[in-house]
């Protein structure tokens, strides 16, 4: 089977900018060449992190791009493959799923998650969609965590969420495994509470 179109994997990352812009970014971390127009689909992850390290992905709205412009430092604004990979706005879709995770949780009788990794807006942008419904730990992917911090979380948590392809440690996902733990490798807040929702409705029907 041929792999994947290089637009076409980039766009599931929500990435719909010019491959001119990326491309450069790509082959320094070697991950890719400019003169190759597909990409292997085992390299998701990798290119997922460095898209979220390197780039704001946000929307054509004005008001977006300008406040991305703003909160971009170092990392390059680009346009996103819709607006539910925006990093300013995350679209209505986000709200919409995590409404449905919320209702999923409370269903399944939880009341507790971790999230462990994940960039700070998406964190923020999660906690601030949660409203307080649901008691959430967010745990920054990039800092070292201590194995016993590691082990009171599984231990308080409901559901861990290990989220892949983000700013994530290996040495930090790796404490969080057993039965609790849903695994994601989908950047936005939408996957996170879709995962989630999905998670909990299983245990429901179990």
């Amino acid at each position: 089977m041929a792999h994947p179109l290089k637009a076409d994997f980039l766009r599931e990352l929500g990435y719909a900018g010019p491959l001119a812009l990326i491309d450069p970014l790509l082959e320094a971390a070697g991950l890719s060449s400019a003169k190759k127009p597909r990409i292997h689909p085992d390299k998701r992850e990798a290119v997922a992190q460095l898209i979220e390290a390197r780039l704001v992905l946000a929307c054509g709205r004005g008001d977006c791009q300008a406040a991305a412009c703003a909160a971009a430092g170092e990392r390059i604004v680009a346009l996103s493959a819709g607006p539910e990979h925006c990093e300013i706005c995350g679209g209505s879709v986000n709200a919409a799923a995590v409404e449905r995770m919320i209702e999923a949780c409370r269903g399944a009788g939880w009341r507790r998650l971790v999230v462990v990794g994940g960039s700070p807006n998406a964190r923020s942008e999660l906690e601030r969609l949660v409203g307080g419904r649901l008691e959430l730990r967010l745990i920054d992917g990039t800092r070292a965590r201590s194995a016993r911090l590691a082990r009171g979380d599984l231990a308080w948590a409901d559901r861990i969420v290990v989220w892949g392809a983000t700013q994530l440690d290996h040495k930090v996902s790796t404490l969080y495994d057993g039965p609790k733990k849903v695994q994601i490798a989908i950047r936005s807040v939408k996957g996170v509470a879709e995962a989630v929702a999905e998670s909990a409705r299983r245990q429901g029907r179990g």
